[in-house]
């Protein structure tokens, strides 16, 4: 296949591209592009002994395109196949799932493969078999849930390479009877995007896109490399747009777009508006053109070239725990952990230097005239791996979602001894937050806004746990010119441990 018919069937697809309405490879007849993903991998060195596997994800997450390529192994293996689950009837599903619940307790040996969108097939089992949801929750070898809406299509360097690789290999002929040949900015873009570091810097923005918390499907993966090629236009548009634009069409600009909503967090995170660098520049569109060059012609660490904030930061933690599944937060004095724990003191004590905590919790009976505050004492907190089970802090397995999260813990027994948790989950929203909290871009924090990100919510937990975690209640009065009261603490010491075993008495001293 030559260049012009390869730039063909791009935009068959592209033409399509902002519908989304099918994927490339899904309408190719000949099945030349065939990439070999981890999760289909999985699947076929298992097949023996899998019984039961559920495809879970968006459209366009490649659950169809799985089942395609295993369909000959599924059927010699008795699988019976449900290619959408949300099709069934409800009487069907019924039957189904009471069959997955044989499977699960070992009274049957059928096999069962389904693929469903999001949430559909979990509904039905709350339903149905609402059992079968913490039995599957358990590791059996004869049970696969793979969900795709938790996978990062760009954390595996080499499996990313060979599906953009497979989606543009082409024969590198020039095309026949072309006016433009030799100057096509079409093939300047293709050729480009093949390279190593055209690859590496597609999968740097992907990556960045999972980072801050958002999944691009398989299918919109192509959808962009496909546009970053031709940003929708075909080969005649091609030949008569002005010599004075060819610039405005080369893979660059992809940041210029947003009409997609994997493009538009594209745009927001444009290199033309990121700070680095100190060089001068003759004006703003060389500026633009010179920094989005450089993100693509940068072969080292390309995401601090990204306009997103604290993006390096951010994956300087996520690298941590990685590596170390959880580290007490009385160790941490330097680095990213200790400038989210000094935002976080800042947030809970409203601009004071030190890193205790307060704590807002005023009964809805006292009104909005009276608020009661509790400032926390020494904690047990843990820093750690988003997923990390405190039961078994040997488990070597790492969840895929924890590539873009962690999570400050605090431990505790429960009644039957049995070690508990309560965590807040920090991922990048959460982080930005604390950072900024941290560099004083927020000085006056309402309760409202720290409870938007559930901080306050985390340590009202910790206190109905643990009743005697604050060293002193603060009673403050809202209305600042009301008469006749002031605000005030109430603290517990402890009177002499000799003479008075276990007695306490009760500080009440006036607060400014």
């Amino acid at each position: 296949m030559n260049i012009k018919e390869k730039i063909d069937d791009l935009l068959k697809y592209c033409s399509s591209y902002q519908g989304h309405t099918y994927m490339m490879d899904e309408r190719r007849e000949d099945q030349t592009f065939q990439v070999l993903l981890p999760e289909e991998q999985d699947i076929m060195e298992h097949m023996d002994k899998l019984q039961f596997v559920l495809l879970t994800g968006e459209a366009g997450d490649g659950k169809s395109r799985l089942l395609r390529s295993l369909n000959q192994q599924l059927l010699r293996h008795e699988f019976e196949i449900y290619t959408d689950f949300s099709a069934m009837l409800e009487t069907e599903k019924q039957k189904v799932l009471q069959v997955i619940s044989n499977i699960v307790s070992g009274e049957t040996e059928k096999h069962i493969i389904i693929a469903a969108n999001i949430g559909i097939f979990t509904k039905s089992v709350l339903r149905y078999q609402p059992g079968l949801l913490e039995k599957l929750d358990i590791d059996n070898e004869k049970v696969r849930i793979i969900n795709f809406e938790k996978r990062n299509l760009a954390s595996d360097k080499e499996v990313f390479a060979q599906i953009i690789k497979g989606f543009l290999e082409y024969d590198g002929f020039e095309c026949q009877e072309c006016s433009i040949c030799g100057q096509c900015v079409f093939r300047n873009n293709l050729e480009y995007i093949r390279t190593e570091n055209g690859i590496e810097s597609i999968r740097i923005l992907c990556d960045a896109v999972y980072l801050i918390g958002e999944h691009i499907t398989f299918r919109e993966l192509l959808s962009m490399v496909a546009y970053m090629i031709t940003f929708g236009e075909n080969c005649y548009d091609r030949k008569n747009i002005p010599s004075s634009l060819l610039s405005s069409r080369s893979y660059e600009n992809i940041f210029n777009f947003d009409n997609d909503r994997i493009l538009q967090h594209i745009k927001r995170m444009d290199p033309a508006h990121a700070k680095f660098g100190l060089d001068m520049y003759d004006s703003i569109e060389t500026c633009i053109s010179q920094k989005r060059s450089d993100f693509f012609k940068e072969t080292g660490d390309k995401y601090a070239l990204l306009n997103i904030d604290y993006l390096p930061e951010f994956r300087e933690a996520i690298r941590f725990f990685q590596e170390k599944a959880y580290t007490d937060s009385s160790t941490i004095q330097q680095g990213v952990l200790y400038s989210l724990k000094r935002g976080l003191g800042r947030l809970t004590r409203k601009g004071q230097s030190d890193l205790g905590m307060t704590v807002v919790d005023t009964p809805a009976m006292l009104g909005d005239k009276i608020q009661t505050e509790f400032e926390l004492g020494n904690m047990d907190i843990v820093w750690n791996r988003y997923g990390l089970d405190f039961n078994n802090l040997n488990e070597k397995k790492i969840k895929e979602e924890s590539r873009n999260r962690f999570c400050m813990s605090y431990i505790y027994n429960d009644s039957k001894g049995q070690i508990k948790s309560i965590t807040m989950v920090i991922d990048y929203r959460l982080f930005r937050y604390l950072m900024m909290a941290n560099d004083y871009y927020y000085l006056g924090h309402s309760n409202q806004s720290v409870e938007e990100y559930t901080i306050n919510t985390f340590f009202r937990k910790i206190l109905k746990t643990r009743k005697d975690i604050y060293g002193k209640m603060l009673v403050k009065f809202t209305e600042k010119n009301e008469k006749g009261v002031c605000n005030f603490s109430l603290s517990l010491q402890k009177k002499n441990s000799i003479l008075f075993p276990g007695e306490k008495i009760v500080k009440l001293k006036r607060e400014g």
